[in-house]
């Protein structure tokens, strides 16, 4: 797992997946990259449902 913008995740840390867990390979390993997340664990930095950048847009 790597973590962004916080120390790395160790076997106590919770991991709050919000239903959405899109894991990448990296040299060979499944990894999962996750940033903190609100006020306790981390969580995917994938959200499940991101808004399109353009949205509202014509």
């Amino acid at each position: 797992m790597i973590v962004l913008g916080a120390p790395p995740a160790g076997r106590e840390t919770v991991v709050h997946t919000r239903d959405f867990v899109r894991p990448q390979w990296q040299a060979g390993e499944l990894m999962l990259v996750a940033t903190p997340y609100r006020a306790a664990g981390i969580a995917p930095c994938e959200v499940p449902d991101p808004t399109p950048c353009r949205a509202g847009q014509h």
